[in-house]
Order: C-alpha cells, then sequence, then structure tokens
C-alpha cells in the first residue's frame, strides 16, 4: 500500500528513477530510505555529491509536509502508480531509466489493451493535423488506445481524433460514461503525457483538451505536482509515450524533432516505428522520409498498419466494412480524382468535365460523408479512413 514515504522518493528531485528503483530494491520500504543516512546511501549507491545533497535536503522534509503533500494528491484525483507495483507499465519496467513513479488523473493504461502512439511536429501542416486526426480516430475505432504528449499540432490532433471515436461510440451506445457500452465495442481511450506536473496544463490553450483526457482518458507525468514545464523535462518524457506503447506513429517530423526522440526510444525499447511519408521538398517530411530511408516502417492506412502490428482483430473486421461508404457514379468520379496531395477547383474541373454547380454539389456530398477534407478554402485532400463498395 502507498503511503506518504512513497509519493516523498518519486517527487525527490535530481535523482533519475533508475537510482530511485535501485534505492528502493534495496531495501524494504521507502520509510527506511527517508531515516537513513545519506553517507550511508551515497556509498551503497555511488551517489554523486550533489545527488546526496539532494537526498538529504529531501531527508529534512517534515513528515507534517509529506501528510500534506499526499493528501493533495488524493483531494484533487491525482493518483500515483510506483515503480513496484502490478498495474506499473510492463514497456517501462525494464528500459535503461524507467520512471519510479507515474502521477496520473483520470484513468490509467491497462496492460492488456493494444496502444500505439501518434507524434509529429507542433508547427504542423494543415494536412499533417487531419492526417493526425483520422489516425486517431481510426485507431481509437478500432479499439487502440492513442498516445501522445498533448503538444500543440500532431499529438493534440492524434487526441482530438481518439476523442472523437470515443464520443461517437458512446452516443452510438445511448450513453455517456455511466454503464458499459453492452453489445457496442468500447473505443480506445488516450493519455496524454506531459513535460510538467500532472496540475498544470501545458500549453495552456490546451485546456479544454486537457479536462478532455481527464474525464474520458487520462494524463500522465513522472512529474511531481506543480512541477512547471521546461525544455529539459520535455525529450526524458517521450520515453514514456513509447514506453506505453506497442508502437510509434510519426505524422510530420523536421530533420531535428522531438517526435524523431520519441522514435529514437522506441527503437531503443524494441518497438515497432511507422512514419507517414511525405513530399521530398517539405520540410515537414524530412524527418519522417529519412526514417523510413534508415529502416521504418511506411504507413499508409491504420488497417494495414494493424495488420502488421498484428494487432488486427475479428473487431477491427467488421469496423473496416461497417466504415464503407456507398457512392453514387460522380461522386466515384470526383473522389477517384482526389489522393493526399491538395487540388483546386480548377484543376478538379478539369481532370472530371463537371460543372462547375455539379462539382461543388459533389463535393459537399462527399465532405459530409468523410470521404474528403478541405484543407484550404477550396482545396481538397482524399480521407484516408474513409473507403467505399
Amino acid at each position: 500500500m502507498k503511503n506518504k514515504y512513497e509519493y516523498w522518493l518519486s517527487a525527490l528531485p535530481i535523482l533519475s528513477g533508475r537510482k530511485k528503483v535501485r534505492m528502493r530494491s534495496l531495501h524494504q520500504e521507502a520509510e527506511e530510505l527517508y531515516r537513513m543516512k545519506p553517507e550511508e546511501l551515497q556509498a551503497q549507491l555511488g551517489l554523486t555529491e550533489k545527488e546526496k545533497e539532494a537526498l538529504a535536503l529531501g531527508q529534512k522534509t517534515p513528515e507534517s509536509e509529506l501528510e500534506e503533500n499526499m493528501e493533495f494528491c488524493i483531494q484533487n484525483g491525482i493518483g500515483l502508480v510506483s515503480y513496484w507495483e502490478k498495474e506499473y507499465p510492463k514497456g517501462l519496467k525494464n528500459i535503461y531509466n524507467p520512471p519510479y513513479g507515474l502521477y496520473f488523473k483520470g484513468a490509467f493504461p491497462k496492460a492488456s489493451d493494444p496502444a500505439i502512439a501518434v507524434v509529429g511536429a507542433r508547427n504542423c501542416s494543415v494536412w499533417g493535423q487531419k492526417t493526425a486526426e483520422q489516425i486517431g480516430f481510426r485507431l481509437a475505432e478500432c479499439g487502440v488506445s492513442v498516445i501522445s504528449g498533448m503538444a500543440q499540432g500532431i499529438d493534440g490532433a492524434g487526441h482530438l481524433g481518439a476523442l472523437q471515436a470515443l464520443s461517437k461510440t458512446e452516443a452510438a451506445a445511448g450513453r455517456r460514461n455511466t454503464e458499459p457500452l453492452g453489445r457496442f465495442q468500447e473505443a480506445g481511450k488516450t493519455y496524454g503525457v506531459l513535460g510538467c506536473g500532472i496540475d498544470v496544463c501545458y500549453p495552456a490553450s490546451h485546456r479544454r483538451l486537457y479536462e478532455q483526457l481527464v474525464r474520458q482518458g487520462g494524463v500522465i507525468s513522472e512529474y511531481p505536482p506543480s512541477t512547471r514545464p521546461r525544455a529539459m523535462l520535455f525529450p526524458q518524457r517521450n520515453r514514456i509515450i513509447s514506453g506505453l506503447s506497442d508502437g510509434v506513429i510519426v505524422v510530420e517530423a523536421r530533420e531535428k524533432s522531438g517526435a524523431l526522440i520519441t522514435a529514437d526510444f522506441a527503437l531503443e525499447q524494441g518497438k515497432e516505428v511507422y512514419a507517414v511519408p511525405g513530399r521530398i521538398t517539405d520540410g515537414l517530411s524530412q524527418g519522417t522520409n529519412r526514417l523510413i530511408r534508415q529502416g521504418a516502417g511506411i504507413f499508409l492506412s491504420v488497417e494495414d498498419f494493424l495488420k502488421e502490428m498484428k494487432l488486427f482483430t475479428d473487431f477491427m473486421k467488421s469496423s473496416v466494412k461497417n466504415t464503407k461508404l456507398s457512392l453514387e457514379k460522380s461522386e466515384r468520379l470526383v473522389y477517384s480524382c482526389l489522393d493526399l496531395s491538395p487540388k483546386n477547383l480548377d484543376r478538379l474541373l478539369t481532370e472530371t468535365m463537371l460543372s462547375i454547380p455539379e462539382l461543388m454539389e459533389n463535393l459537399e456530398s462527399l465532405r459530409k460523408k468523410g470521404c474528403i477534407l478541405e484543407v484550404y478554402h477550396n482545396y481538397y485532400i482524399r480521407s484516408e479512413v474513409s473507403d467505399f463498395a
């Protein structure tokens, strides 16, 4: 059972998760570490002078303050899963520097649920944003959890797509998180891994997304409550994103990108990495195209991806079948002229030979069916999550 000393050890600054796990493995209780002489622990664990000083300072924290810190978490709905608990993610157990504890609000990922990370550039293109949103939607619709970093751009879009799938499933079942979905397959949840304290919403503009994640998915952080976001914290949180996932999909990334750090961590952890290919002249595709050149899988569709990952279940087959749409002949003509590169009205008029009213009518019909997206004013692309019979 967790106590105030487990919260104390998890929040202890300077010491890495690896050192904390080592400390606990040599002693029965966290309380024992709280009361030991720093010099003794330094001799046992090879602590640096800076780590010893941090430990000594932490041990001076009054027990009443430890109690208050634990109560703050409990009163604010903040849970803690430590390295020694059965709920601790297996994907993080054996990495070089596992987080000692994971704070969370909302739900915590179940080991039995398949999970995929969707990551990419903060300053992404409209196409990249829509693609990530569609991928998140289809993954969640197939019962796969979506993991990301709640950042601007691709991360946030992946979360939003998954939340849309969850809301759609709940609406179809006629319920709102009040009872099991019965005969309806429950959509995968989505989890945001933060580079700050679990009670800090960063970026601030994602307040609504943060609240949605807490209600319908979860947020996770290794950093204690009230920790402010700092640049040095974000690269390390990426090892948690990959560790919670069975594989990673990179949608857009420049040559030097935080998403590539997540991909590197995934490869170190023995996870599969896939990248969405892009145009060679597009700076946002330089990182993803290079990943493919280095051996990453080429992401073409959620269905193919799940098959290759051996995550494709009977329910997913049914889900794919149910998403097929029946299109009229003229709709098929317009749809066949579109791909993932935006096309404007003039080009579509030339290729389809339709009149302007006919073309606009078909475009609007295809948009309402979810087959296409208007990424700019009068520029359209095909929706990769759609299919038709």
